[in-house]
């Protein structure tokens, strides 16, 4: 079977050219506007593409999105799908050494940028570029072509429901997340995960469902033309391809929040008239400091999602008073099974995990199947704490140009492809799963994917030392606020430390304390015992 994740877009654009598909910056595009727009980016990639020798070409069809949520981005990953390409989003923030660790890994020939993307473009990462698309008309010499120089659009080119080349097999992007060398690892997606992952969540939305007594919506029904969605997560974050395919392929309009009003978005809320609100559960917490959760503050949303990190049922009740009107779920799932593919609807008996204090991580999705494992990889009973296991349709590809670390996380038990989530879990009595943290030292700093080890790599190269340790602080619902860092031995200061860590890594891994030590404790089998860093931040004696 072969797929292209932008025909459903294009066929809202060819029946409503005139909907609007896309708001971000103060800039609208109807879906006949950012169709052509996309429609000419592809013709670029593939003119680009027929240029390469035959011996040159790559088996794998990349480009890399080197954009911030900006229209260049959302047109060129459209413009990407159609071309029957693989997209891989770089994030305009990131350090240079960060950025030029992916692209020496992914090994990068096209690149599209906007504005912020077009200031990074240095001789390193430069090196090796063939061809890159940048905003406007650029004066700079070859590789660089700009927007306004890509081909006419041609009004014959119909869109394809089945690109050539590009089968349920084939990529449709590589995020890259943290990991635990200080090498961030490339999650290879199919275009069959995403479809997969797509067909599960329209069957998510439109279950009815009984949430709060006094709401007035029972059930939500599947997207519509009539929708306004948020766009609040990051390109390089995977929740934004729910974001961006869910909304275009029921023809709604995508509204991407500005990074100004990220932290505090009622306002945008209102403005937009919003009726699908998709965020981190922090952002409720952001909101309720700034004493924006008023009652029936949002009665035009009618659905809302929380994931990538725990969603406190206090924060949950608080977003239920302020949107009435909203169906409110709870989803979970890491970037290895396709955005998600757990959920829980707030609201329901039993959707609260007693112990912890946050809403359940819920039941599978359709087609994908949740299991509890033992150390030794052996399915326990309801009931029982281990590790939480996933298999089915949505699991990726395994990590890019690294096939150890793919076996190691994604084993085959019985006959059958499990990805091994790291998170500590249990499921009850009614198949409902309900996440208790972290087994390893992978948890959510405010709201990313973060792997202590990783930092930990960059610590030892920035202190010149290797008695490090870095222990996510404070811990609220299985989330961590900011990374307190251990460091004993280096001749740095703790602003010195800090300000080398921020050339290396994205903020939310650069440690938020230092704490200086004679030595590091360290456990029974000489490893450095973070439980024992852990109890000195909660006595307070470190």
């Amino acid at each position: 079977m072969t797929t292209n994740l932008a025909h459903p877009f294009y066929n809202h654009a060819r029946r409503a050219p005139e909907r609007l598909a896309l708001s971000v910056n103060q800039r609208e595009f109807t879906y006949g506007e950012l169709a052509e727009l996309s429609e000419r980016i592809a013709a670029w990639l593939q003119s680009r593409r027929d240029e390469v020798k035959p011996d040159e070409k790559k088996e794998t069809k990349l480009v890399g999105i080197m954009a911030s949520r900006s229209w260049p981005a959302y047109a060129g990953i459209l413009g990407t799908a159609w071309a029957g390409a693989a997209y891989v989003p770089l994030n305009p923030d990131w350090p240079e050494r960060r950025l030029l660790s992916i692209l020496e890994t992914i090994d990068l020939d096209i690149l599209i940028v906007d504005e912020r993307g077009l200031k990074l473009l240095t001789p390193a990462v430069l090196r090796g570029k063939k061809h890159i698309l940048a905003p406007g008309n650029p004066k700079s010499a070859s590789p660089i072509s700009g927007f306004d120089a890509l081909p006419p659009h041609d009004p014959h080119h119909a869109p394809r429901a089945r690109a050539p080349g590009v089968g349920d097999n084939d990529l449709a992007y590589v995020m890259f997340t943290s990991g635990t060398t200080g090498t961030p690892k490339g999650v290879m997606v199919t275009t069959g995960n995403v479809c997969a992952f797509l067909t599960a969540m329209q069957s998510v939305i439109a279950q009815s469902n009984t949430t709060q007594s006094n709401t007035t919506q029972s059930n939500a029904p599947s997207l519509s033309a009539e929708d306004r969605v948020s766009q609040t997560y990051d390109l390089t974050f995977d929740p934004s391809v729910m974001d961006m395919f869910m909304t275009w392929s029921a023809g709604a309009s995508l509204h991407v929040v500005p990074a100004s009003q990220m932290l505090g978005p009622s306002r945008f809320i209102r403005d937009h008239q919003l009726t699908c609100w998709f965020s981190v559960p922090s952002t409720i917490a952001f909101m309720r400091d700034l004493k924006m959760l008023t009652p029936a503050a949002f009665p035009s949303l009618r659905y809302s999602i929380f994931c990538g990190e725990p969603l406190p049922a206090s924060s949950a009740e608080l977003w239920r008073q302020a949107a009435p009107n909203s169906r409110i779920d709870n989803l979970y799932g890491p970037t290895e099974a396709t955005v998600v593919c757990i959920g829980q609807t707030y609201g329901e008996p039993d959707s609260v995990t007693e112990s912890r204090g946050t809403v359940a991580t819920g039941k599978p999705f359709c087609g994908m199947s949740a299991a509890i494992l033992s150390d030794s990889l052996e399915f326990l009973t309801p009931g029982e704490k281990g590790q939480l296991a996933l298999s089915g349709p949505q699991l990726a590809n395994g990590y890019f140009k690294d096939p150890p670390k793919t076996a190691e996380r994604f084993p085959t038990i019985d006959g059958q492809v499990w990805y091994l989530t790291g998170d500590l879990a249990y499921q009850d009595a009614d198949g409902r799963f309900h996440h208790l943290g972290r087994i390893d030292n992978q948890v959510k700093v405010l709201g990313n994917r973060v792997e202590m080890e990783d930092v930990e790599a960059h610590l030892r190269a920035v202190c010149g030392v290797d008695s490090v340790s870095a222990v996510p602080w404070p811990i609220a619902n299985g989330a961590a606020g900011g990374i307190v860092a251990f460091v004993a031995g280096s001749a740095l200061d703790s602003g010195g430390i800090r300000e080398k860590m921020r050339a290396r890594v994205p903020r939310y891994m650069v440690p938020t304390e230092i704490r200086f030590l004679p030595r590091l404790p360290v456990s029974v089998a000489g490893k450095t015992d973070r439980k024992a860093l852990s109890a000195m931040l909660a006595e307070g004696s470190a």
